[in-house]
């Protein structure tokens, strides 16, 4: 089955914006944190850090998966034109 190019450019244009937006959320609710302390706003802003962490670690997965699935066409694309 072959694969489809675009189609993984695709996806991994949108992984990478949601990598880079998340940095940005993950920046600003370090910043919350400090400036809480340990109040109630902190709290909840640990909390949702960590669930954009967690989701940061999913978007960098999914980006390596993605590059290589293009490394993976690319090297089968050239075996191919070899033969």
């Amino acid at each position: 089955m072959p694969i489809d190019r675009d189609k993984i450019l695709k996806q991994l244009a949108i992984t990478l914006n949601q990598i880079a937006e998340a940095a940005g959320y993950i920046a600003r609710h370090q910043g919350a944190i400090a400036a809480n302390g340990n109040g109630q706003n902190a709290n909840l802003a640990q909390k949702m850090l960590a669930y954009i962490e967690h989701m940061q670690a999913i978007n960098v997965a999914e980006q390596q998966r993605l590059e290589r699935l293009l490394a993976n066409a690319a090297n089968a694309a050239a075996d191919h034109a070899d033969k």
